[in-house]
């Protein structure tokens, strides 16, 4: 930029000289410059130097200039002001002037709000329309704004209109509030580092920081003590009030990379995200956040109100992504989960990171992390992530779905479940989920369905159901779907009364032959589980709902038809399990679920409720005790081979093998060998011989090369040691080893794997 003495020497016909010509220069020349410069000043706008504007003074509107902002206040503009900042005189009284700023595309805005103190609230002076009140702040256009905190600042804005207001639009840029440097403009990172902030609040139908009535909001937030409050339809931070019948506005666009945040919904709107019929999509990446919704129907952190009014659902949707920072605390209202999604909606989290929830609280009908009433979930929690704390006052899952529908329809009464798809998985670690009543810990909330994958090294503390609903697995009236697999560790899951630990809910019926509460549980690479669950009790005295099975199936009124479960365990486990009823790990349909196959290791414990030891076959594989003397001994008595070359079968005995039948239960086999060749025969037309690995490698070493298995209805099949072995050759000696004859059909396992193709 020329500065003025320049620009007057070139009028002049002059270039700049040097401080001893200029002393030379004639006295006329020097008062001919002067006073040409002074008539150039003249209906100019001044030139960019920072200065503070003061609120006091008048309305202030600023856009995007060349190398600055361009601030008009008055009749005083400045172009290119590169430092622009706001006070006020007096912070303690509230100025009703107002701050319009307008980034144009491609350019940004910088401005900083220091001990600005605005409100524009008149009541409803102007009637009903928002467009005769005023807005605190207003940010416009395509271009970004940033707007950097120093001391207390607090805007408070007029009806219809957010306290610091940004309407998100097509073609809208993006709104950062900040505090990236100290109140003296020194960087941060020492121990006097001052903290920036902003208390926000909308009027009427509109946020306390974003979209104002009927629109949109959209903010990124990155430092700052934050106070946001919301209007009643509005979020604290996010959407304004959206219009149901128009489908427009309400959704909140939120992201949140630090500061400490505390932000509170109006009626319909959340804490965070959505307004009234707005979709809630928040990114948190650090921080400490407390959002709550103070009214109904919103989320803590989600999506607003859901409708229908036109048989497509405007709003309650809530996309959630935190991977770091502290939530405080979240609470949604009345049907809408803690974080997730308002009524209706479909809640979408993701939890990963190093995150930590201290607290996300469900309304009433609502999960504490997932759906709102009448909503399904798509839940992910990962990496290091840390729950304290996941609840559903009532009828929602403490991590899930919210509560689904239950009314008649002149044939019976019609059952619209909703859906609670939870995955946990890494290092994440849930120290409590809880059901207030009729909801899962882990799963569906009231009438819903729980299915959840729960692997890798996650830890899961407690996992309570309400009333009727599982620990992990479905509400009441729900099935649950349940996977654990890897090292996990559950310590409780408890089914509250007439529910499973793990598995289905209460007065779960069949609506077809296929039915099930499936519930899979096995080891991997990773490590084995280790689970305690514990089945929920009669309901009451009163009440014909029996006690649950500690894993599979809830109970049902007498005379009702119980929905079967349907348990797989496999690899090595450690289970211990207590029935609230007469089952431990089944049903009350077919008993106690018996298990096969299991590796060494394996510890399964189970008791009924009377405290009976009600464990079966199979439920603990030891480590087969290693002889001194060779495994395989002639039998007494038998008769020594012969010394010609026809070899002679005789009875030998191989410690640690056994037979099992289809039940599970050990039964009579005899082994005999000839020569090389080592046969084993069962009395069973259903059979399972049970080896180890180290046992096949010590009749190896014995001389062995060929295994023999015969029982009846069944061709003998064959295996050679040599390929048995080379299958899995760095596998450890306690790898089970089962070959089964089922009639005419046979299988071979090794670690559980199936490796059927080497017999013969």
């Amino acid at each position: 930029m020329i500065s003025y003495r320049k620009l007057a020497m070139r009028v002049l016909g002059h270039s700049p000289v040097s401080a001893a010509r200029t002393a030379r220069r004639s006295t006329a020349k020097r008062a001919a410059a002067l006073a040409l410069t002074a008539a150039l000043v003249v209906g100019m706008t001044l030139p960019a130097f920072a200065q503070d504007w003061y609120i006091e003074d008048g309305d202030i509107s600023i856009s995007a200039g060349e190398t600055g902002n361009k601030v008009t206040q008055g009749s005083t503009t400045k172009e290119n002001d590169t430092d622009t900042v706001i006070k006020s005189k007096d912070s303690s009284t509230a100025s009703s002037n107002t701050v319009t700023i307008h980034a144009d595309e491609g350019k940004t805005v910088n401005v900083t709000l220091d001990n600005v103190t605005i409100n524009v609230d008149e009541g409803y002076e102007h009637g009903y329309d928002p467009n005769a009140y005023k807005t605190a702040v207003s940010v416009t256009g395509s271009g970004n704004t940033n707007i950097e905190l120093n001391g207390n600042n607090t805007l408070t804005s007029g009806y219809g209109h957010a306290g610091l207001e940004h309407n998100k639009t097509d073609d809208s840029g993006t709104l950062t509030i900040q505090d990236e440097k100290n109140d003296d403009g020194t960087a941060k990172g020492s121990a006097s580092d001052t903290t920036g902030s902003l208390t926000a609040t909308g009027g009427y139908h509109s946020a306390g920081i974003g979209g104002s009535d009927g629109h949109d909001g959209q903010a990124t937030i990155t430092g700052g003590e934050i106070t946001a409050t919301g209007g009643n339809g509005a979020a604290g931070i996010g959407g304004g009030a959206g219009d149901k019948y128009a489908a427009v506005g309400g959704d909140g666009d939120v992201t949140i990379s630090g500061g400490t945040i505390t932000a509170t919904g109006g009626s319909l709107g959340a804490g965070i995200g959505g307004g009234a019929y707005g979709n809630g999509t928040v990114t948190v990446t650090d921080g400490d956040i407390t959002a709550k919704a103070t009214g109904n129907y919103g989320a803590g952190i989600g999506g607003g109100f859901g409708a229908i009014p036109k048989d497509t659902l405007i709003g309650g949707n809530g996309t959630v992504t935190i991977s770091g920072g502290t939530i405080t605390e979240a609470s949604g209202g009345y049907m809408a989960a803690g974080i997730g999604s308002g009524y209706q909606g479909l809640g979408t989290v993701t939890i990963e990171g190093d995150a930590v929830i201290k607290n996300a609280q469900g309304g009433e009908a609502g999960a504490g992390i997932g759906s709102g009433t009448y909503g399904d979930s798509e839940i992910i929690i990962r990496g290091d992530a840390v729950i304290e704390n996941a609840e559903s006052s009532a009828n929602g899952a403490g991590i899930g779905s919210g509560q689904g529908d239950l009314y008649p329809d002149g044939d019976g009464m019609v059952i619209d479940l909703t859906v609670g798809n939870v995955t946990i998985e890494g290092n994440a670690k849930i120290e409590n989920a809880k059901s207030g009543s009729g909801g899962s810990g882990i799963g569906g909330g009231a009438v819903g369905i729980g299915n959840v994958i729960i692997r890798g090294n996650a830890q899961i503390g407690n996992a309570t159901g309400g009333d009727e609903g599982a620990g992990i697995g479905g509400g009441v009236l729900g099935t649950g779907d349940v996977t654990i697999e890897g090292n996990v560790t559950i310590e409780n899951a408890q089914g509250g009364a007439g529910a499973a630990g793990i598995g289905g809910g209460a007065e779960t019926q069949p609506d077809t032959e296929d039915t099930r509460n499936k519930v899979s549980i096995k080891s991997t690479e990773a490590g084995s589980p280790n689970i305690t669950a514990k089945g929920g009790g009669v309901l009451d005295e009163n009440a014909p709902l029996a006690g649950a099975a500690a894993i599979g199936s809830g109970s049902v009124a007498d005379g009702a038809t119980e929905v079967k479960s349907d348990i797989t365990i496999e690899g090595k486990v450690t289970i211990d399990a207590t029935g609230g009823g007469d089952v431990a790990i089944g049903d009350s349909t077919n008993g106690e679920t018996q298990f096969s196959g299991l590796q060494v290791g394996t510890t399964i414990t189970r008791r009924n409720a009377k405290g009976d030891d009600v464990s079966q076959p199979g439920d603990v594989v030891r480590e087969p005790e290693k002889p001194a003397q060779p495994t395989v001994t002639p039998t007494e008595g038998a008769e020594a081979p012969s010394t010609g070359s026809v070899e002679v079968e005789r009875p030998v005995t191989v410690e640690g093998l056994y037979v099992t039948n289809v039940l599970g239960k050990q039964i009579t086999h005899t082994c005999t060998q000839n020569g090389t060749t080592l046969t084993i025969r069962a009395n069973g037309i259903v059979a399972s011989a049970h080896l180890t690995l180290g046992m096949v490698r010590t009749l190896k070493a014995q001389g062995v090369k060929t295994l023999v298995f015969t029982t009846l209805l069944s061709r003998s099949t064959t295996v050679s040691v040599d390929a048995l072995l080379a299958a899995e050759p760095d596998a450890p000696d306690e790898m089970a080893v089962v070959w089964t004859h089922t009639g005419p059909r046979a299988a071979l396992t090794i670690g559980g794997a199936d490796h059927s193709a080497l017999l013969k």
